[in-house]
């Protein structure tokens, strides 16, 4: 897990001190691996207790775990050679420019989201996809792109899967689930209401739930039984949701390929049927 990547993405849930310590670390990350804990603390105009804790939340062990996650970011950077810095998208900006950063942005983003998401979460998913009896997605605008892709992925395994593109309908859905269901809320922000509530009511029923989000703290998150966390921060010029939904696609895809290959056979089975029914209506 990247210690600068986790700092950046969670910098907006710090509390002001919180924020004092992430800033002194950024501005200041290679003097901060020869710190101590009291050093840190000082130059932070912070206290010993509080950057431990600023650690915890950061979901280390203590300073010195924090301390070693550090030192080994910094030697991947230097190990890496970014030779080329990219500034974000302008609107003077040339079509090649705008090609060439928006494949930058997007490598970016997926590479930081394999560094965010959890491997432990990502099996419990799993798991909790094969245990369903039913699948309930829930998602807007361009989330809900995201849930119908994954709708559309686990309907072609044989899976029960529930998608509507209409809110209420989603609501609706989620009242009369059970138990033995599974909701899969889709929200990057993780604020959107209506799949909060959507996904509120599932667990209100007793289903297992599961929120895809950005990192960090946010309302989904806190509700969610299993949570995939990714990537992915928009630039100035935002013409939609670009790297957010790149990040969220990310995390479908290894989701959807975890689940396949604990009985690929069976599934490989599937996948040839699904193509095979649509394979007249392709031109030649």
């Amino acid at each position: 897990m990247k210690v600068i990547l986790k700092i950046k993405e969670m910098f907006n849930d710090f509390t002001n001190t919180e924020e004092k310590i992430a800033n002194y670390i950024l501005q200041n990350k290679e003097d901060v691996t020869k710190l101590s804990v009291k050093e840190l603390a000082q130059g932070a105009d912070s206290s010993p207790a509080s950057v431990v804790r600023f650690c915890k939340k950061l979901n280390y062990k203590g300073y010195h775990d924090f301390k070693i996650s550090l030192i080994k970011d910094i030697q991947d950077f230097e190990n890496q050679n970014k030779t080329k810095i990219y500034d974000d998208i302008s609107v003077d900006d040339e079509i090649e420019e705008i090609m060439d950063k928006l494949a930058h942005d997007n490598i970016n983003v997926i590479e930081n989201t394999i560094n965010l998401l959890s491997v432990d979460q990502l099996k419990k998913a799993v798991a909790a996809i094969e245990n369903a009896d039913n699948i309930y997605i829930f998602g807007i605008g361009a989330s809900g792109l995201v849930a119908k892709d994954l709708e559309y992925k686990l309907m072609r395994i044989k899976k029960t899967v529930i998608y509507y593109s209409d809110t209420h309908a989603q609501l609706s859905s989620a009242a009369n689930m059970e138990s033995t269901d599974l909701a899969i809320a889709i929200s990057y922000s993780g604020q959107s209401l209506e799949v909060y509530e959507a996904l509120k009511t599932a667990k209100k029923r007793g289903a297992e739930t599961i929120s895809i989000s950005k990192y960090g703290k946010n309302p989904l998150n806190e509700i969610a039984n299993i949570k995939l966390q990714v990537a992915g921060s928009e630039k100035n010029l935002r013409l939609g949701a670009i790297t957010s939904r790149i990040a969220q696609l990310t995390a479908v895809d290894i989701l959807f390929v975890a689940f396949a290959k604990k009985d690929f056979s069976k599934i490989s089975d599937y996948l040839k049927n699904t193509r095979e029914s649509v394979e007249n209506f392709k031109i030649n």
